[in-house]
């Protein structure tokens, strides 16, 4: 019998369970999907309870998969980051769950960032400010909804929600809380500044607590339909993008990671909080020894769905996507502003939104495709730049998420970067992260047997050379039409 920890990684898209032995083999796997909601645009939202149910029926699952629960050293948590919901005295939800890509906490964002608060909420939290906040989610339902603001009992996110009905407690991990922008992370509490720009009291949220913090008090009705005992070590772990890199082996400075899904994240392990005057990047924890300095944007993978459903007409399919757009050998001088969901890092502009640059009556399908590509990772190495400049400059760049399925996507981003690539074999970084985390907090070393044989993308340099030209151009860009888009907003 192989003794296995049990990681759980709460998506945007679904929950993954991953049962990972102590020498890093995947004894069993499971994924359960939930929909997200945009019932008026600029809202993103779901549903708790189905959240819930997903993560409930992916425990289940994955056990019965791995044929022993009586192996199971212990639950450990990955969770998607910057989510809000409120709750009343009982734990009932009185919201929807709001998502990270939920922008309706526009107007009450660019008012915050007008105070001299802000600047002393950044240095304090590492967040941005970013209608993405919970922060700012906060301040928009107390000036847009005062009466159901008055009766909340708590503010938290789905990891709460989840460990709230597992146990009877609200806790939240240093990791998910340094990313609300109420958070003040060199001191591991509340921020005081935050708080009173939100009009709450440190009551409304949950008790910080680390990522290595276990619960042995399950519920008995919980323990019963999970099947386990209710004294099963369970850690509340940390955010799903500080944990991908502790999953990708990216923990040292000078290692970078690079991932692009639905949306797209860079991001570097820091011992020390890395202040950016610029205000361009995240400083969240990982634990108490870690920083994850990076940035995130909205305009991943997603684009390639927006694209194909809504000019083709087809069902998105990446791979197609994929050989269509590479080949051509060249956009012939179209570029892409990939702003299409408003943009974070490292502008930070709502308003922004996409643009084709450079139509010509030559163009084709195929140029466009490609154009949304090379955008995206001319959007990527904006945020690595950015980190960069902070941090220090990349010794090596591990890549990871859904466009390391193509080699031709890689080599782009390799050629556009001028830097070497390598793409680990190992998937499900953040829950493998969390089973590494897990481990830890039962006193276990985590010993992988086999070492993963990367996959090398080394950039071509009469590629880069040219897309140092039109890395120039993407830039200015967006400058020239930040003011037009505040334009086009208002409208």
């Amino acid at each position: 019998m192989t003794s296995f920890i049990l990681a759980i990684d709460i998506g945007t898209t679904s929950t993954k369970g991953l049962a990972v032995a102590t020498d890093g083999t995947v004894l069993a796997s499971f994924n359960k999907p939930y929909p997200t909601f945009y019932p008026i645009p600029g809202y993103a939202e779901q549903d708790p309870d189905t959240i819930f149910s997903a993560v409930v029926e992916v425990i289940q699952t994955t056990l019965s998969k791995t044929g022993d629960s009586k192996t199971l050293l212990g639950l450990s948590f990955s969770c998607a980051m910057h989510s809000l919901m409120a709750v009343d005295k009982t734990g009932k939800p009185i919201t929807p769950l709001i998502i990270w890509a939920d922008m309706r906490s526009t107007a009450q964002a660019e008012a915050l960032v007008q105070m001299d608060e802000s600047k002393i909420i950044y240095q304090q939290s590492g967040t941005p400010i970013h209608p993405m906040s919970p922060l700012c989610k906060i301040i928009w339902m107390k000036e847009e909804q005062p009466k159901l603001f008055s009766s909340v009992y708590k503010f938290i996110s789905i990891k709460e929600y989840v460990f709230f009905k597992f146990f009877g407690e609200y806790k939240i991990d240093y990791s998910i809380a340094s990313a609300t922008g109420l958070f003040d992370n060199s001191n591991l509490r509340w921020s005081q500044v935050a708080l009173e720009a939100a009009g709450i009291d440190s009551n409304k949220l949950s008790q910080p607590v680390s990522p290595y913090h276990q619960f042995t008090n399950l519920k008995s009705e919980m323990a019963s339909a999970l099947g386990i005992a209710e004294a099963t070590p369970t850690i509340i772990g940390a955010s799903d993008g500080c944990l991908a890199n502790l999953g990708s082996g990216a923990m040292e400075e000078g290692d970078l990671s690079i991932t692009i899904g639905t949306s797209g994240a860079v991001r570097m392990a820091s011992y020390s909080y890395r202040k950016d005057q610029h205000q361009r990047i995240f400083n969240y924890r990982l634990d108490e020894q870690h920083f994850i300095v990076g940035g995130a944007t909205n305009n991943g993978a997603v684009l390639l769905s927006w694209f194909a459903e809504n000019f083709e007409k087809v069902k998105s399919d990446a791979r197609v996507f994929d050989a269509e757009a590479f080949s051509v050998a060249d956009t012939e001088g179209l570029l892409f502003l990939p702003y299409v969901l408003g943009e974070r890092a490292p502008i930070y502009d709502p308003h922004a939104r996409g643009v084709f640059f450079g139509v010509g009556i030559h163009h084709k399908l195929t140029h466009f495709k490609r154009a949304i590509l090379e955008g995206i990772c001319f959007e990527i190495n904006s945020i690595v730049k950015a980190v960069e400049e902070t941090v220090c400059p990349a010794r090596q760049i591990i890549a990871s998420g859904g466009f390391t399925k193509s080699d031709l996507w890689v080599q782009l981003m390799a050629d556009i970067l001028g830097k070497t690539i390598e793409v680990d074999s190992k998937s499900d970084a953040s829950a493998l992260g969390a089973a590494m985390m897990g481990l830890k907090s039962v006193g276990i070393t985590y010993s992988p047997q086999t070492q993963n044989r990367p996959r090398i993308f080394t950039p071509d340099e009469r590629s880069h050379y040219a897309y140092r030209k039109k890395f120039i151009l993407f830039e200015s860009l967006y400058i020239n039409l930040k003011p037009n888009f505040l334009q086009l907003k208002n409208l």
